[in-house]
């Protein structure tokens, strides 16, 4: 699934913790992410890189958001970033491609 700004994925969601992967989709060339899970900031000014950045988070009961927003473009944009969530053995690949200052949003559903 691809996202670009403004973009909404919903997910319906059956663990408790949600297991998120974030990399830079191509090659690294300094695109830099905010990660935020139901407003709160994860990853503040982050550079993706080409290892995997695992994220574990307790989910609430309902609807839970998460926002990529892209703070640069990097060298090569748009600013892409890869995202793997895992939910017991279902993976859901996600790529964004964002300019600047935009968000891609995620809703898992619990």
């Amino acid at each position: 699934k691809q996202l670009k700004d403004g973009d909404d994925f919903v997910v319906k969601w059956d663990a408790d913790d949600l297991k998120l992967f974030i990399w830079d989709a191509n090659e690294e060339d300094g695109d830099r992410i905010q990660l935020k899970i139901n407003e709160k900031i994860i990853l503040y000014d982050y550079f993706t890189k080409r290892k995997r950045k695992k994220i574990k988070y307790k989910l609430q009961e309902g609807e839970n958001t998460i926002e990529i927003t892209a703070l640069n473009l990097g060298s090569s944009p748009p600013n892409t970033s890869r995202i793997e969530l895992v939910d017991s053995k279902i993976k859901y690949p996600i790529i964004s491609q964002l300019e600047i200052g935009k968000t891609a949003i995620i809703k898992v559903i619990k």
